[in-house]
């Protein structure tokens, strides 16, 4: 644990990082290619689901044991 700030920086869970690589990954590839089935609604909330990735694991690190 890192101690800086009165803030205890915990790397996050395994799953928590695997959560937010697969929305960032989905957001980005959204993009370039058509994803199929949930594709509209992806391409309506890119923005939303790539800030939702970036929230995920800022808490990760932030809180422990998420």
């Amino acid at each position: 644990m890192f101690r800086r700030g009165g803030f205890g920086l915990t790397p996050p869970r395994f799953i928590t990082f695997v959560v937010s690589l697969i929305l960032a990954f989905v957001a980005l590839a959204s993009l370039y290619t058509r994803l199929p089935v949930i594709g509209s609604f992806i391409d309506a909330h890119r923005l939303g689901i790539a800030l939702a990735a970036y929230a995920i694991l800022m808490l990760g690190v932030l809180l422990r044991g998420l």
